[in-house]
């Protein structure tokens, strides 16, 4: 795991330009502890930062064949690189280290582009090809690695893992993008492609982009590999694990009170021969959740460290929203439990990917049973009983847009499945609430509807649920959960590994529909039926639980300190991005639960200031 950076250019790149290859690689410096390298090219520049897992001796880079016609940088691991190194060994290749990286430009050498499907694991890469004067850049098929681009005018084609490396190449200053800021503020990630950054995009999960120096991109899709067929899930599973230990330093695990870490921790302790060390972060607001991941880890026979929540959480906001390089707060106990681990191991494994594979959300429950309404109640029912039910809120309640009001919203949709949905997982976007929210350099410009890029997104499926899961899969997942997982753990330099995010894995979980994997709506019934042969029923009758803070108390507890300026009057018209009259409207509703959308919009409004202060105006703030 490491940060990649540079760029292919159509002239030839001056000798000068090293220091600025050198500023980049010093922008993601974090991302890689263990050494940093750049090299220079005629028409290529590729940086590297190192965490050093695998061949910590032979695997730096940047890395070139022995002709130098091919040189890469990569960030990520290659899981399967040992048997991919032994097939090209038969052929005839000869190899200088033991690392994953050369294997990847051996495949690309001997195979092209068709070769990486062959690839199994986590990553992002750059590779210059001196043969055909060719650039690479590619990113894998599930996207757990980021790489951003950006093409400049003066035909220069910028990469890096984050796009804080691409501004500080150029010394350009951060212009935000405000309709990624719309979608922003309704999906609480970025759907698609876009960032926060104007003239910075995502390169997609499983796309290949071949540069050339006349200045054309072609776009290559990652097709799907040829997987090993297993005859049941537990084995699966069990080999996605197995795969995931691959290392030359320790490993650890992250562990909750839910089953998809337990059976993580499970899996790994009987492949690895010894107990692997689990850490726990006492957050969130289910109290029971600690104690449920501590008795977890007595029952498996592992170590559990944990730490407390820190009373100075909140004074950290600025330096999370630099590494994010998005205006989210809910990701803050993500970076604490990173820190803890790191203390301890390089590598750990998580949990994520369970829920979205498995069926295991509550939404997905919600969804299931508005189904099941939708198929005896008639549409235009719904309708009339949504809207009476949303006109006899309004006018009981001061607090705008409450849970019980977006309910009926989602009552007088059932059928439409993506505004349900979109609805359900807190999108907003009216005019009537646009006003309420925004200032003027929001109101001034046009803006994607954030409903319609959801229509725009979601799957083809009849079944709501099915297609709910097949679009987090492919966006929330990769936009919010692992982007935060990726972004706060190699702030610490600590490598997070998915064995639940496996694409052979996937295709095995893919061959039953949803009515096998959520078994009379139970949420993940099929997976607890999997793992009762592995994990005690203890664990598997716990109900799910998390850590999921109490948004209202969470502002008041931890992130005060930041309203003056930030959230003040004269701070938000100066910004000009939202209306000062809905900061002081949710600044009295009551601290309760069910102002927690209210909330989390607060938390939003405020991490936009930040990063307004950290990337356009190159300031760093601090609470008062």
């Amino acid at each position: 795991m490491c940060g990649i950076t540079g760029w292919f250019s159509r002239d030839p790149i001056p000798s000068d330009s090293h220091a600025s290859l050198v500023t980049m690689v010093e922008a993601i410096a974090h991302r890689g502890p263990d050494g940093h390298a750049t090299r220079l090219l005629e028409h290529a520049a590729l940086g590297h930062a190192r965490l050093a897992i695998i061949d910590l001796a032979g695997g730096n880079q940047p890395m070139s064949t022995p002709d130098n016609s091919a040189t890469i940088v990569f960030n990520g691991e290659i899981y399967n690189y040992r048997e991919l190194r032994q097939s090209l060994i038969a052929r005839g290749v000869e190899f200088r280290t033991h690392s994953d990286t050369e294997v990847i430009l051996y495949i690309y050498m001997t195979e092209g582009l068709h070769g990486f499907t062959k690839l199994r694991g986590m990553y992002a890469f750059a590779l210059w090809d001196e043969r055909r004067q060719v650039g690479i850049l590619a990113r894998d098929p599930l996207g757990i690695k980021p790489l951003f681009v950006s093409e400049s005018p003066t035909g220069t084609f910028e990469f890096a893992s984050e796009a804080k490396a691409i501004l500080a190449g150029n010394e350009r200053r951060a212009e935000i993008d405000t309709g990624a800021l719309h979608l922003l503020m309704n999906f609480r990630y970025l759907p698609d492609e876009r960032t926060m950054f104007k003239g910075i995009t995502q390169v997609p999960a499983g796309i290949v982009i071949e540069w050339r120096t006349d200045g054309t991109v072609t776009r290559h899709v990652i097709r799907s590999a040829q997987y090993d067929e297993h005859h049941d899930t537990l084995s699966a599973l069990r080999e996605s694990v197995r795969a995931h230990l691959t290392s030359d330093v320790e490993v650890g695990a992250y562990l909750s009170g839910g089953i998809d870490s337990a059976a993580v921790v499970a899996l790994a302790n009987a492949e690895n021969g010894m107990k692997l060390s689990t850490f726990t972060l006492a957050i969130g607001d289910d109290p029971d959740e600690a104690r449920n991941a501590s008795r977890t880890a007595e029952l498996l026979g592992n170590t559990n460290i944990q730490s407390l929540q820190s009373d100075r959480l909140g004074n950290e906001l600025a330096d999370i929203i630099w590494n994010l390089e998005v205006p989210k707060i809910n990701a803050l106990q993500v970076r604490q439990l990173a820190k803890l681990a790191r203390r301890h191991v390089k590598v750990v494994l998580s949990g994520l990917g369970g829920d979205e594979l498995f069926f295991g959300y509550n939404a997905h429950k919600i969804l299931h049973l508005a189904n099941n309404a939708y198929r005896w109640m008639p549409r235009v029912l719904c309708k009339k009983i949504g809207g009476m039910g949303v006109s006899a809120l309004r006018t009981m309640s001061n607090v705008r847009w409450s849970e019980p009001e977006r309910a009926m919203v989602m009552l007088g949709l059932l059928g439409n499945w993506p505004r349900v949905y979109g609805v359900l997982r807190n999108l907003w976007d009216t005019p009537a609430l646009r006003t309420w929210i925004y200032g003027p350099r929001m109101l001034d410009i046009p803006h994607p509807d954030a409903f319609e890029t959801l229509e725009e997104l979601w799957p083809r499926q009849q079944d709501p649920v099915a297609a709910m899961a097949e679009f987090e899969w492919r966006h929330k997942m990769v936009n919010d959960l692992l982007w935060h997982e990726d972004r706060l753990s190699m702030a610490e330099g600590l490598e997070v590994r998915v064995p639940f995010v496996d694409a052979q894995l996937a295709h095995h979980v893919g061959q039953f529909d949803r009515r096998t994997l959520m078994p009379h709506g139970r949420l993940k019934g099929y997976l607890r039926g999997v793992l009762r042969s592995i994990l005690p029923e203890e664990i598997l009758a716990r109900p799910k639980s998390g850590f999921q803070v109490n948004a209202p108390e969470f502002y008041h507890q931890h992130l005060r300190g930041w309203e003056d300026p930030f959230l003040s009057e004269d701070y938000i018209r100066h910004t000009g991005l939202f209306n000062p009259a809905f900061v002081r409207s949710i600044l009295r509703y009551e601290v309760h639960k069910r102002t927690r959308w209210h909330y989390f919009m607060l938390y939003l409004i405020l991490g936009t200031h930040l990063w307004v202060e950290l990337f356009e105006k190159r300031a760093w703030p601090q609470p008062s």
